[in-house]
């Protein structure tokens, strides 16, 4: 015995309900009660027109069971009475075997609800109930903020795309490893540098030196890029939602700008685009020209990235372009509503193996695996701390003797904060260690000895 459509209907008429919900450009509104979805994307309104590409869905009662089914792919002037006559011709013809659809109803009520939510944006909230705001939460702890704009930059050739791709691995399984915790979620790599091949290898390379079992397979999704991001949101944001997407990597930011990155319309612009996918976003950028000439290196382009970006990060490696091992530390340069943190240090391998090229007839050297491991910032190269404050060079200094189990007197930090500054033991007084360590909030001297000041443990996600 088959279905009788009319028994999932209030009386033969429309619908009970209606639930509208936006999601970065997509409008989705769905009928429970009638078994209809519609789908509003590429909303565009200007004068006396109101555009949208409407796609519409309905479960239809086949034998003993329902089949979803897309009826209409349509462009068209929500607000033109000939353009909705047509599309309810078309409907009724696809469904002329179900007169149970009362489709008048359902556009006028879905057209209305598009057109609202797309004038209305994001909702208006009241300000009550402030005692239980949460803090910032993270997606990958302590680096990228959750639900926001993330910026990492670098100059050429240190690894900015592996340390994406570990972030995305690590939200992909879930991983706690090298002080790093990931929310579970699922990413999206966005590619304008790279071909398929390249990136398979090198996932496979990350995943490999992760020990991750099945090292094969992946839930990440990678896309190959033309064109700026405004030009592709429509399809970005599509996929975020179709995907449940909680993570998105912007490789890189000079192409996906589609312009010029010292144009600050433009880069603004590519942050009003990320914004719209209303999730964690991590874009990777370049340094400027200059610094190969001047040694100093700076972002490139608009000072506006900086501003536009809720977290920034700077990541330097020391050692030789082609190494196959390294230090890759990430300097904190801007967040909002946090104080900027300590450096995050990485030891990074690459390893490779011989394999025989038939083609060649000879046997070549490929990558096989990458492999991260946690640096402690005292340990690391001296090239990575002459750059610190004196602030953050004592707090690694004193948090790297507490790791270890070891005391350090004022006299023995200021001796270590003297060499690595200087290169040679010399001029840094205790009188300046001494300034510095009444000033800070993370450590204290007793008896002499320099200490940590410990707090409570924080929760796992928040900041």
């Amino acid at each position: 015995m088959g279905i009788n459509p009319a028994s999932q209907q209030t009386g033969g008429t429309t619908l009970n309900s209606m639930e509208v919900r936006q999601r970065g450009t997509i409008i989705d509104i769905d009928f429970p009660d009638s078994r209809i979805q519609v789908r509003a994307t590429r909303i565009r309104e200007d004068n006396d027109n109101a555009r949208a590409e409407v796609q519409i869905w309905a479960d239809l009662p086949i034998g003993d069971r329902y089949r979803n089914v897309r009826l209409v792919r349509d462009r068209l002037n929500m607000l033109a009475i000939n353009e909705k006559n047509s599309l309810l011709m078309k409907l009724e013809e696809a469904t002329a075997d179900y007169p149970h659809f009362r489709w008048g109803s359902v556009i006028n009520d879905a057209f209305d609800a598009i057109i609202d939510k797309h004038r209305e944006g994001n909702e208006v909230v009241a300000m009550t109930g402030l005692e239980n705001s949460p803090s910032r939460i993270f997606d990958l702890k302590p680096l990228w903020l959750k639900n926001v704009a993330n910026l990492m930059w670098a100059k050429g050739g240190s690894s900015k795309s592996y340390f994406a791709l570990l972030s995305c691995v690590m939200i992909d399984r879930g991983i706690k490893a090298m002080g790093l915790t990931a929310r579970p979620g699922r990413a999206l790599y966005l590619d304008w540098e790279e071909e398929e091949d390249i990136f398979r290898h090198r996932l496979l390379s990350v995943q490999k030196g992760l020990g991750i079992d099945d090292p094969f397979n992946s839930g990440i999704l990678w896309k190959k890029m033309r064109g700026g991001l405004s030009n592709n949101i429509e399809e970005i944001s599509r996929l975020v939602v179709d995907n449940d997407i909680t993570f998105v990597v912007v490789d890189s930011v000079g192409p996906a700008l589609g312009g010029s990155a010292n144009d600050q319309e433009i880069v603004n612009r590519y942050f009003d685009d990320l914004g719209l996918l209303g999730i964690t976003t991590l874009s990777i950028d370049h340094a400027n020209k200059q610094g190969e000439r001047t040694g100093t290196y700076e972002i490139f382009g608009s000072v506006y990235k900086y501003n536009r970006a809720r977290q920034v990060y700077e990541l330097r490696k020391v050692t030789q372009e082609d190494a196959e091992e390294f230090e890759a530390i990430f300097y904190h340069k801007k967040t909002n509503d946090l104080g900027v943190t300590s450096p995050t240090g990485f030891n990074v391998q690459f390893i490779s193996q011989e394999v025989y090229n038939n083609s060649e007839g000879e046997y070549e050297k490929l990558l096989d695996m990458v492999k991260f491991d946690s640096l402690g910032i005292a340990d690391a190269d001296i090239e990575h701390l002459k750059g610190m404050s004196f602030r953050q060079l004592c707090y690694e200094l004193v948090k790297d003797a507490d790791a270890k189990g070891k005391d350090i007197t004022v006299e023995d930090l200021a001796g270590k904060v003297a060499f690595i500054k200087n290169n040679s033991e010399g001029s840094v007084s205790i009188d300046v260690i001494e300034r510095t360590l009444d000033n800070s909030k993370t450590m204290q001297v007793n008896n002499g000895r320099v200490q940590l000041i410990k707090s409570e443990e924080e929760a796992e996600w928040t900041a």
